[in-house]
């Protein structure tokens, strides 16, 4: 016997919802059947992957391994999905990969553009954490990337997209809040709030020993890491692109100089085989509004 779609989701339901009514009334069938889903499940595995009480239910061990290629399985069929409804439609959908961050702030200046421009081509936002973006290039989960450093692999075709100066951001009665603007020296005693990723380290050569970066806190993402630094416990360093999620958590934020360093972001495609010519405008636009609208964050 084989393991079907409905056993996966009736467990990724369960342990996302933490009951099995709620799973149920999520996925539109009784409580019993779902939980006879999971049961078939578990016998053809040979395992059990939760532990069931009157009061809650959580994950074995092993059902915590095997949930994780579960999920994994109903994403791309999710992704299986959208290809197939596009298809239907005559939509082309060009994929490109970059952070949240990203996302959040210099394409939502390019998504109205797309559907403007073009008729039948639609542009697809891969949500990928900064060191996964060009991986997720060269794997064919996306068509395009946006990210930092993507030039060092050579199977990638890359431009520079945007400059965007380092800013500060910090709560408006953090001592430095009343500042016009910061130098590094500034903030180097400060818990800092950072994405440590290459960037940290192309900071910490660039400002060299004499400002060390010493008490930085590694955020996931630039809403985490402002989010902190607006509870009052630290600064958070992030490019001048993320002024606008900055506001609207009332952050203040000052550009960092002395030394003027910049946070530099690249646009890639593969460069074999070549792309498609819908991928290559699509390219052109992005770099296009992204130039054209984001101007006054750099």
């Amino acid at each position: 016997m084989e393991i079907k779609i409905r056993q996966l989701r009736a467990l990724d339901a369960a342990v996302r919802l933490g009951s099995f009514a709620e799973a149920a009334r999520a996925l539109h069938v009784t409580p019993a059947a779902l939980g006879l889903a999971i049961r078939e499940m578990e016998d053809i595995l040979g395992f059990r992957v939760l532990e069931r009480t009157t009061r809650r239910l959580r994950l074995t061990e092993p059902g915590r391994g095997y949930l994780v290629h579960a999920q994994r399985v109903l994403s791309e069929l999710e992704e299986a999905s959208r290809f197939a409804s596009n298809v239907r439609a005559h939509h082309e959908v060009v994929r490109i990969a970059t952070t949240q961050t990203i996302i959040g702030t210099l394409l939502t200046h390019v998504l109205p553009s797309v559907s403007e421009r073009f008729e039948r081509l639609r542009l697809q936002p891969v949500d990928v954490a900064a060191a996964g973006i060009a991986q997720a290039l060269l794997e064919g989960q996306a068509d395009i990337a946006i990210g930092v450093n993507l030039w060092k692999h050579d199977t990638l075709e890359s431009q520079p997209v945007f400059s965007s100066r380092w800013f500060a951001f910090m709560s408006p009665r953090h001592p430095l809040a009343s500042r016009e603007q910061l130098r590094w020296v500034d903030i180097a005693d400060q818990a800092l709030f950072m994405t440590k990723s290459d960037n940290y380290l192309r900071l910490c050569a660039a400002l060299g020993k004499d400002v060390p970066l010493a008490d930085a806190q590694d955020a996931s993402t630039a809403i985490a890491g402002i989010a902190m630094a607006c509870s009052g416990t630290g600064v958070a360093v992030f490019p001048a692109y993320v002024l606008p999620l900055a506001q609207a958590l009332g952050a203040k934020g000052l550009p960092l100089r002395n030394p003027e360093l910049f946070h530099e972001l690249e646009i890639s495609i593969r460069s074999g085989p070549k792309p498609s010519a819908q991928v290559q405008e699509m390219r052109a636009l992005v770099m296009e509004m992204i130039s054209a609208r984001c101007g006054h964050l750099r």
